[in-house]
């Protein structure tokens, strides 16, 4: 009688991988509410060395969060909210706290909003942006994008950068401008377009073009270098955060502070707080 071991062994992790994946599955619709605020420090950062021309940009493919109205064509998904849009002030928990914070002098909010979204994982997320100067405005004070995913635990990634007068440095010099966002959509939110490239990598454009020495190469009018960078400098937040679930996380940094909190719409649980964040 030959030996039927190896076949059911087989078969037995065939059947594991399979329920793996289809439990995978189930975990990355899970749905959850994010609440997320990022402040900078009214005074702070001066003592730091900061790289002078950070790395700054936006990812290739991106959303944006979008408000009821914009989001018209919005179909509501498992009876839940249509996703990535903006909640009302209501609905956000720290919203006493950010409050608190403004009142103590020491942080300005730049951002905070809550909203919905399915958790998918790490290679299916798409980053938000969280300005929208690539719709023909100025440079704000925060710029950039944040990633959320899902990958056993939840995984906060920021790409947010903090436009400053440079306080902090020595002479007049100044950065080149960081890039604007890429422009938004009116409805949707959607993947978006290309975003803009910094002035530097225009520069290398140009210069790579075929035929086109640096010597030849066009020197732009006035009218077409657009909007002057009101700021001089930037200075970047890059940080992976591993989250639980019902937690407010506090993701520190000299000049840029971020509190984020990530609950399951099926769980009503009592906020905890992990670590100590400012504002009590």
């Amino acid at each position: 009688m030959p030996d039927r071991l190896p076949a059911q062994f087989t078969q037995i992790l065939i059947c594991a991988a399979l329920l793996f994946s289809f439990a995978t599955q189930a975990q990355s619709d899970r749905w959850y509410q994010v609440e997320l605020m990022v402040f900078s420090y009214r005074a702070g950062g001066a003592a730091e060395q900061w790289e002078a021309t950070p790395h700054l940009a936006y990812p290739r493919a991106s959303r944006f969060l979008t408000t009821p109205s914009e989001e018209s064509t919005a179909v509501p998904q498992g009876g839940q909210a249509a996703p990535f849009i903006i909640l009302p002030s209501t609905q956000q928990e720290l919203r006493s706290r950010a409050a608190a914070m403004e009142r103590s002098g020491r942080y300005r909010i730049l951002f905070h909003e809550a909203w919905t979204q399915p958790m998918t994982t790490q290679a299916q997320a798409l980053p938000i942006v969280l300005d929208h100067s690539g719709d023909g405005g100025q440079w704000p004070a925060l710029q950039g994008s944040i990633k959320l995913y899902l990958a056993r635990d939840l995984y906060l990634e920021t790409n947010l950068w903090l436009n400053t007068q440079g306080e902090y440095l020595n002479s007049s010099w100044s950065m080149p401008p960081p890039p604007r966002g890429p422009a938004s959509r009116t409805i949707g939110g959607a993947v978006q377009r290309q975003p803009e490239a910094s002035a530097a990598d225009q520069s290398i454009e140009r210069q790579s073009q075929p035929g086109l020495s640096v010597a030849q190469a066009p020197a732009p009018g006035l009218e077409e270098q657009g909007p002057i960078y009101p700021f001089r400098h930037a200075v970047l937040l890059k940080q992976t955060q591993r989250m639980r679930s019902s937690q407010v996380y506090y993701l520190d940094h000299p000049m840029l502070g971020v509190l984020v909190k990530v609950t399951p719409l099926s769980e009503a649980v009592p906020e905890t707080v992990a670590p100590t964040e400012p504002g009590q």
